[in-house]
């Protein structure tokens, strides 16, 4: 067959992790009900205070209750788990005898309760299980319900939990959602800004999944996907907050790329982003959106067909064009589109001291490696340090700056 082959055409993959079932769609979360009378009659609800005091617990219980599942509401998930949060998760998952476990709200919120979901059938310490398949026994059911379009928790078999200054993930098939409920309408009352970081948090899901030495055929199929819907969909939510038919373009964004992302990885921006909120706690979204074009251009030259088709899934013309010509318009598209969501483009921006460049390179290099390990290009503390200079500037070499 002629044609261009893409990288990710290459090689033998696996396909592991998405929710065993997908319930999507505008009031489907009044589905919970029976989807958990499907495990049982007792379900442990993890959230946190946010979620439910903006009525969206509420939402889920109420089908509960009409349903008649007895259930209790953990509401004490903080907005970036450490350790010790984890462990009062365990806790709180294994003192009554649960059937079920469903996590309601933002990323932390369901990697909360796959922890819950895992550590309830588990013995031991939730540390001890920081790393790839070590849970040893099935968790009990889970139902992932989103209120962002961000995190992608929902699609994964990942939980992220910060211990001291560095986020851990606890890796299980057992994490992986008997159900994940997707309803645009629990993201309506999401603010401005929370569309804007958790909707370029999805964009960089999709755009490192693509890039990663691990991506694949499946994979990029939805990673790709994941962008043209980002691309229609979140100018609009961000400026119209009530917009259905936008929040159901990002909802189910969110949603691919997460699940693109865990059959392929995250590559060098979820590492920026990891230094970034080291040493100056920067959200994870916003860490991975001000990342994101630098990341892009720093593996141009390895990827530039992948970027190809980036622009291409951008809705740009790229007929006609070279690959790295191409390559530069999906740079150039990603920085415009973060900057008409009002995100910053450099860490000069963000209030970062340019003295903070080397230390945020050594943290990257020494701390992060196993978001280096996929990455197109090498990154040595030199190329990190460059990086990191560029993005406090603002400057993209590629297109000009």
């Amino acid at each position: 067959m002629k044609g261009r082959v893409p990288s990710y055409f290459e090689g033998v993959y696996e396909y592991i992790s998405m929710p065993r079932k997908l319930v999507f769609g505008p009031d489907s979360v009044k589905h919970v009900g029976k989807e958990t009378k499907r495990f049982g009659n007792r379900a442990l609800v993890v959230t946190d205070e946010g979620v439910q005091r903006a009525g969206l617990v509420s939402k889920v219980t109420n089908v509960l209750l009409t349903e008649d599942v007895d259930f209790y509401v953990f509401n004490g998930v903080k907005m970036e788990p450490d350790l010790e949060n984890a462990r009062t998760v365990a806790r709180t998952s294994r003192e009554r005898d649960y059937d079920v476990v469903i996590g309601v709200g933002g990323g932390s919120c369901l990697d909360m309760a796959k922890v819950a979901a895992v550590m309830a059938t588990n013995e031991g310490d939730v540390e001890e299980y920081f790393g790839d398949e070590l849970v040893k026994r099935p968790g009990l059911p889970l139902i992932l319900i989103p209120t962002t379009s961000g995190s992608g928790s929902e699609a994964t078999r990942g939980s992220v939990i910060s211990v001291g200054d560095i986020k851990k993930v606890i890796f299980s098939r057992w994490m992986i959602a008997e159900v994940a409920i997707v309803d645009p309408t629990m993201t309506l009352t999401m603010p401005p800004k929370l569309t804007a970081i958790t909707g370029i948090d999805a964009l960089s899901h999709a755009v490192e999944s693509i890039l990663s030495k691990r991506s694949n055929i499946v994979s990029s199929a939805l990673a790709k996907e994941s962008i043209k819907l980002v691309s229609e969909g979140l100018e609009v939510a961000y400026r119209n907050g009530k917009d259905v038919n936008a929040r159901y373009r990002m909802a189910i964004a969110a949603t691919l790329a997460g699940a693109s992302f865990a059959n392929s990885s995250v590559i060098l921006g979820h590492g920026i982003s990891y230094a970034l909120s080291t040493l100056f706690h920067v959200p994870h979204g916003l860490g991975c959106g001000v990342a994101l074009p630098y990341v892009m251009e720093y593996n141009m030259q390895e990827r530039a067909d992948v970027l190809r088709d980036v622009a291409a899934s951008f809705g740009l013309n790229v007929g006609g064009l070279e690959d790295l010509e191409a390559a530069k318009m999906a740079v150039r598209a990603t920085a415009n589109l973060i900057k008409n969501v009002e995100l910053p483009i450099s860490l000069k921006e963000m209030g970062i001291p340019k003295e903070a460049v080397p230390e945020l390179a050594n943290v990257l290099v020494s701390k992060y490696q196993r978001l280096l390990l996929n990455n197109p290009r090498e990154v040595t503390y030199e190329d990190a340090n460059k990086i990191f200079t560029n993005m406090w500037e603002g400057r993209l070499e590629s297109l000009g700056g």
